[in-house]
């Protein structure tokens, strides 16, 4: 797995913590992170998760992550990396909700990016017993993360 960490948004410089967000990526994509892919985790401000939620998901609100999952190209070679997935991250949500869930502003954000790795993974919160199965995988792999 190749995983690419992108701050489009004014990220404070110590909340820019690239290896651990990479490690959460790769814990959340679960067996995903053993194959050849790439995925993209782009920090952005409201405006942008407003406008691509908007754009691809015809939402009018913001939100705190989205993710996208991409078909492998039919053409591409066998084990050639491929564009996987790519997970938007509010970093001003994750500012906002850090103290409703007791969380630092970090472990928020890290929530994000893994909440965002286990949906491309296939896994689902449409309902709340799915959303708090994934909440409860995602907080432990933060754990995991923070841990070493």
């Amino acid at each position: 797995m190749i995983g690419h960490i992108f701050y489009n948004t004014d990220v404070a410089p110590y909340l820019r913590r690239t290896g651990l967000f990479k490690k959460a990526l790769e814990k959340g994509l679960k067996n995903f992170a053993r194959q050849h892919i790439e995925v993209n985790v782009i920090f952005v401000d409201e405006k942008e998760i407003l406008r691509v939620n908007k754009e691809f998901l015809g939402h009018n609100y913001v939100t705190d992550v989205i993710s996208f999952n991409n078909e492998r190209p039919p053409i591409l070679p066998p084990g050639e990396p491929w564009a996987f997935g790519d997970i938007f991250v509010c970093y001003q949500v994750a500012r906002k909700n850090a103290p409703q869930f007791n969380h630092t502003i970090l472990q928020e954000m890290m929530m994000y990016v893994t909440h965002g790795a286990l949906h491309l993974s296939g896994m689902d919160d449409h309902d709340p017993k799915d959303r708090a199965e994934m909440d409860k995988q995602a907080e432990k792999i933060i754990k995991q993360v923070l841990r070493k």
